[in-house]
C-alpha cells in the first residue's frame, strides 16, 4: 500500500476515472501518466478496493437492517423461542450467501483483465468533417460506447477495404469493448504480426488482453512487450499476477 500524501487534484483524477467520468482525451491522458508513476497504479488500485468495500459494506447495512426488521416482527408475532429460529434460518442464509460470492469470485485472469483493460479511447472526430462521414458517425457511436452501432457502420467500410488498419483496428477494438473476445482476437491478429502497421503496437497490447481474457497464456507470453515504454511495465505486472 502506498504511503504518499495525495495532492487534491491527483485524487480527483482517480476517482474519476475509476468512475468513468473522464473524455476519452482524458483518460488517455491519465493512462499515459499511470505508465509512468507505479505510485499511481497502486493509489487506483487502492480506490477500486475501497469502493468495492463501501458497496459491500452498503449490502452488510442492509441485511442486517432487515435482519432486525424481521427479527422485531418475530418477537412482536409470537413467544418463547420463535426468534431463535429466525437467528438460524438467518445464519443458513449468511452461509449460503457466503458460498455463492467465494463461488462467483472472478479468476485471476479476469480480475487482471478487468484491471487492466480500458477500451481505446478512439480517433478524434473533427467539427464539421465531410471526408468520410460514415466512418466520423461510426467513431462518435464508438465513443460514446455503442459499440454495435459503430461495428455496423465500419463494416461495409471494411469489406470495401479489407486491408484498412484503421478499420480493423477499431472493428477489433469495439469486438473486445463488447466482451466478443474471439472476434477481436481474430481482428487484432492480423495487425499485430505487421510491424509496418501503425497500429501494431496498439494491436499487440489489446491482443495479449485478448488472450489473458479467454487463458491463452501462452499466446500471452508470447507477445513481446515486456520492455514496451508504454505497456511494459503493466505486461509485467499482468505476467507476474498469473504466477501467483
Amino acid at each position: 500500500m502506498s504511503n504518499t500524501v495525495l495532492d487534491r487534484p491527483t485524487f480527483e483524477a482517480i476517482e474519476d476515472y475509476v468512475l468513468d467520468r473522464m473524455s476519452a482525451e482524458e483518460r488517455m491522458a491519465f493512462e499515459q501518466r499511470m505508465a509512468q508513476e507505479p505510485s499511481l497504479r497502486e493509489e487506483l488500485a487502492l480506490e477500486r478496493e475501497n469502493i468495492l468495500a463501501v458497496e459491500l459494506g452498503g449490502v452488510t447495512r442492509m441485511l442486517k437492517a432487515v435482519g432486525a426488521e424481521q427479527i422485531a416482527d418475530q418477537e412482536r408475532t409470537t413467544s418463547g423461542n420463535g426468534w431463535k429460529r429466525y437467528v438460524k434460518y438467518a445464519a443458513m442464509l449468511a452461509v449460503v450467501l457466503t458460498a455463492g460470492l467465494w463461488m462467483m469470485r472472478p479468476s485471476a485472469n479476469e480480475r487482471l483483465f478487468a484491471e487492466h483493460f480500458n477500451a481505446d479511447p478512439g480517433l478524434p472526430v473533427p467539427m464539421g468533417a465531410s471526408d468520410n462521414l460514415v466512418f466520423h458517425d461510426a467513431m462518435v457511436a464508438y465513443k460514446l460506447g455503442d459499440y454495435a452501432e459503430a461495428r455496423s457502420k465500419w463494416a461495409p467500410l471494411l469489406e470495401a477495404e479489407p486491408m484498412n488498419d484503421t478499420l480493423r483496428f477499431y472493428m477489433a477494438s469495439a469486438f473486445l469493448a463488447e466482451g466478443n473476445t474471439k472476434e477481436a482476437i481474430s481482428n487484432y491478429e492480423g495487425l499485430a504480426a505487421d510491424p509496418a502497421s501503425e497500429f501494431h503496437t496498439r494491436a499487440q497490447w489489446y491482443l495479449l488482453l485478448a488472450y489473458l481474457r479467454t487463458g491463452q497464456s501462452e499466446k500471452l507470453s508470447a507477445i513481446p512487450l515486456d520492455d514496451d515504454p508504454l505497456y511494459g511495465e503493466r505486461v509485467r505486472a499482468i505476467k507476474s499476477g498469473l504466477k501467483h
